[in-house]
């Protein structure tokens, strides 16, 4: 029994281990709940909140060195030119006149792009009674309608016929496009000195694109005097300053040519030095017209890493002329790309290219309008009625012969300057504008030497293009549908001998 009876100073160190143990165990117990609830409560949130925070950076950091990228594509046509045939086709009994059915052949096309710019080549008359063709262009009013509601979205105007009933048809066209589409930019002719000034833009997918328009010069005196702001015409220190004024608030520059020699598929030297001299000056693309044929287009560029997509013509887009070259066009097409990169943005042009068209008309049926030449076939072109005056040389194979003839031609640039300090008198004779010296072109070449230098004689389309081709001025059109009094009305006429000047500029061409 002695042994059971434990001392009590024993007892108590024992008890005493006891409740140190517990003690020890409740602290531990306590310790790591501590830290559970100091690590879910306060550390967890803080790592995660750092995680995030890195997260973050790295998302940004990617984001700074990942571009932003935007597009915007665009087409450009050429010359829409109301012969009569073409005008009295929109005459209803009804007494309302409309021309959407010309536009019909090639809404798709117009309405997919972003930008649809479109050559309105002659003023609108005041009234149906006014209305008038070959040799002073009245087109209706309803022509306007027409090619808005079609999906045209930039008009150019800016044309040798701006001035064929001076300053009242030049208002009369003005206030039509202020009051009926004020949202439309309208290039190449102002109603005031102010608007003159202004360089017109439009925004599209965040990209800033800007427009100018210039003709060499007009069949008539201009808009009369103190008006003289009405036509933007070309002049190099003009234009210079507004190209300046364009590169300080967009993103793209397009500037529109009205230039060339009439039925010459060869760019002439007037278009290639200022073709030379608008790359120079920043401008990324050029968008020509007049010829009222198709010519070349490609990449223009220099040993100082200047660069511009030129189309020289695209040629008519509705006429009623009357040979196969005139009735072949283009459709320019190509693809604005912005890339911003830690606050700096870039432009790129994208897949450049003319698409082939032609201008249909069948007066027996009562048929006008353009087709995509893809869309065009044989049948169709049997039933053209230009077949009465050229015949069977009208055939799809030869349209596509022509188009794959002229794009296969190479345009050697210029360096010349001398053609960039002219204008043009009554005759079409080039004037230096500080000497008043007449100026000759003897560096031009027409597209049959061309053809004829590099071994290629055989003319695809059976027309031959034996006009000049060194004329920046108009040579007149011989020919007109349905009206063989008519033309265009363009009475300049030059001629040049084939010698190239060799140039350090390259040019390459996207068939």
């Amino acid at each position: 029994m002695k042994k059971n009876n434990i001392p009590l100073n024993f007892r108590e160190k024992n008890n005493s281990r006891i409740s140190l143990l517990c003690s020890a165990a409740v602290l531990i117990v306590l310790v790591f709940l501590m830290h559970q609830l100091d690590y879910g409560l306060i550390t967890k949130p803080e790592e995660k909140a750092a995680q995030e925070a890195q997260k973050k950076e790295e998302e940004a950091k990617k984001a700074a060195e990942t571009p932003e990228i935007t597009t915007a594509s665009v087409i450009a046509v050429g010359d829409n030119l109301y012969h009569s045939k073409l005008y009295e086709s929109g005459e209803y009994d009804s007494g309302n006149w409309n021309y959407d059915h010309i536009y019909a052949n090639v809404l798709d096309e117009i309405q997919a792009a972003d930008v649809a710019m479109i050559d309105q080549e002659t003023v609108f008359a005041p009234d149906h009674d006014s209305v008038s063709t070959y040799p002073s262009f009245a087109t209706p009013q309803e022509v306007g309608d027409a090619i808005i509601k079609a999906g045209f979205d930039v008009v150019e105007s800016a044309t040798n016929h701006a001035d064929d009933y001076g300053y009242d048809y030049l208002k009369t066209t003005l206030d039509f496009w202020s009051s009926k589409y004020p949202t439309i930019p309208v290039l190449g002719i102002h109603s005031t000195q102010e608007d003159a000034d202004i360089v017109k833009v439009k925004e599209v997918n965040g990209i800033r694109i800007a427009f100018l328009d210039y003709t060499y010069g007009t069949n008539n005196s201009g808009a009369g005097e103190g008006y003289e702001y009405m036509i933007d015409i070309f002049d190099k220190d003009k234009i210079t300053t507004m190209i300046q004024k364009a590169k300080s608030i967009c993103d793209c520059l397009i500037f529109v040519a009205h230039w060339g020699t009439e039925d010459e598929t060869m760019p002439n030297e007037y278009e290639k030095q200022w073709a030379a001299f608008l790359m120079e000056q920043g401008v990324d693309v050029i968008i020509g017209g007049h010829p009222h044929v198709l010519q070349p287009y490609g990449r223009l560029s220099d040993d100082q890493g200047h660069s511009t997509l030129v189309f020289y013509s695209l040629g008519n887009f509705v006429s009623t002329q009357q040979e196969l070259p005139e009735l072949l066009e283009g459709m320019a097409s190509f693809t604005i790309q912005k890339t911003t990169l830690n606050g700096k943005s870039t432009i790129e042009i994208l897949s450049p290219e003319v698409k082939p068209m032609v201008m249909h008309y069948n007066h027996d049926a009562g048929e006008y309008g353009p087709y995509m030449l893809s869309d065009y076939t044989e049948e169709l072109a049997s039933q053209h009625s230009v077949r009465n005056v050229i015949g069977d040389e009208f055939t799809l194979a030869n349209l596509q012969a022509k188009f794959k003839e002229i794009m296969s031609m190479n345009v050697k640039p210029s360096t010349n300057t001398n053609l960039l300090n002219v204008k043009f008198d009554w005759q079409g004779n080039m004037i230096d504008k500080t000497t008043g010296n007449v100026v000759e072109d003897t560096e031009s070449i027409h597209s049959w030497e061309y053809l004829s230098s590099s071994g290629d004689t055989s003319d695809s389309s059976g027309t031959g293009d034996s006009s000049d081709t060194g004329d920046s001025s108009d040579t007149g059109d011989s020919s007109d549908t349905g009206d063989s009094s008519e033309d265009d009305g363009d009475s300049y006429d030059e001629s040049y001998d084939s010698s190239y000047d060799d140039g350090s500029y390259d040019e390459s061409y996207d068939n």
